[in-house]
């Protein structure tokens, strides 16, 4: 920052020639000079006004008033770059004052002495310049903010895009909704989450403070519709999982939208991968159940087929004993060779095709059962 002498012979030319409208400024100079400047600076266009006007263009600092840092800092300063810009008229043009305005927050400055007519000018020159110079700062940081944001929203949309990656690998719905907290409190929001399955509901939070009143919330607000917004409070409702956020950005909105277009990628995922551990959880739990159908089937074979052999090892002893019975008592019966030879025959015959029969009975069991053990096989694999 340098200060500029104007006592230049174009000065009259210029301010003669070009046609300024009034310039607005606000003066903090002590109560001796004051006067001199308002006189002067109001013959040559220049109109002071109270800074907290809305039409104040520029503040004119006088550094001979003994308080102007004290009066400079009371006034109401806007964030760059719609602040009011500070011109100073210093005494000296050493380094140490000109060290001073700029740490009181000058733009610019001028050397004393210099006439009312020629500050006038000044004045004016300096408030284009300074206005072209903000509203250039302005578009510089709207173009900043807004390649910020841009980058801002790579960055949270590659966050997301990791959250969908990291949860297809959690098993468990503990683990899914501690990554899914996570990810929310990374965009600066805290939230409280509710996952239904066949047993009920699981709810989750991400400070270690439980709130019944958020749990009865999710389950009482099934029927609300996918989003429900109460204030800075947002809910939204998936067929398997619920998320209630308490801190939505709503004092900005584009930022509250952009938030909420994250949190829908965000619970569409989480949906997407808590039905798949449902339907996982379903299949364990069915092949667990046939599993062990099969395994108490097999059972009851092998406990009828113990049975079957032990009938088949009792009618066996008893038709061995009948058949020793009879052989005893033949010779009781007036039998000739030949009707006692048929009668033996058709008794062993009978024997031997009660024996067949209990024999393809047990093979019939025993390929039961070994059926029953290949699907069991089947199953856990």
């Amino acid at each position: 920052m340098s200060g500029i002498d104007l006592w230049d012979d174009d000065l009259g030319a210029d301010s003669t020639t070009v046609e300024v409208p009034p310039l607005h400024i606000h003066l903090i100079a002590s109560t001796e000079h004051e006067a001199f400047w308002r006189n002067g600076l109001e013959e040559h266009g220049v109109c002071l006004v109270d800074a907290a006007a809305p039409h104040c263009q520029l503040i004119l600092v006088d550094e001979r008033c003994p308080n102007f840092e004290q009066r400079l800092a009371s006034l109401p300063r806007l964030p760059e770059p719609e602040r009011t810009p500070v011109f100073f008229l210093v005494t000296d043009g050493t380094e140490p004052d000109c060290m001073r305005a700029f740490s009181c927050g000058a733009d610019d400055y001028v050397h004393l002495p210099i006439s009312p007519e020629a500050l006038a000018v000044r004045l004016k020159r300096a408030e284009h310049q300074l206005r072209d110079n903000s509203a250039m700062r302005l578009q510089l940081s709207q173009s900043s903010q807004i390649a910020f944001q841009s980058m801002t929203m790579n960055a949270e949309l590659g966050r997301i895009l990791q959250y969908m990656e990291y949860g297809f690998a959690c098993e468990d719905f503990a683990s899914l909704a501690a990554l899914t907290l996570r990810t929310l409190n990374e965009f600066g929001l805290h939230a409280s989450m509710g996952v239904f399955h066949d047993r009920g509901m699981a709810f989750f939070f991400d400070d270690n403070l439980r709130r019944p009143i958020e749990q009865e919330v999710l389950e009482n607000s099934r029927l609300l519709g996918r989003i429900s917004d109460f204030g800075m409070r947002t809910i939204l409702n998936y067929p398997h999982v619920a998320i209630l956020i308490r801190n939505m950005p709503v004092e900005d909105p584009m930022r509250y939208g952009i938030i909420k277009d994250h949190i829908c990628y965000i619970a569409n995922g989480l949906e997407a991968r808590t039905l798949a551990m449902i339907n996982e959880l379903r299949s364990q739990e069915r092949a667990i159940r046939i599993q062990t159908t099969a395994s108490v089937l097999q059972q009851m074979i092998a406990e009828m087929e113990q049975a079957k052999l032990e009938v088949t090892k009792r009618s066996t002893e008893e038709l061995q004993a009948m058949l020793d019975t009879l052989n005893l008592e033949f010779s009781q019966l007036c039998l000739t060779g030949n009707e006692e030879q048929r009668l033996m025959t058709l008794l062993a015959d009978s024997s031997d095709r009660i024996h067949a029969l209990f024999r393809s009975a047990a093979e019939q069991d025993q390929l039961f059962q070994h059926l029953l053990s290949s699907v069991a096989q089947t199953l856990e694999r």
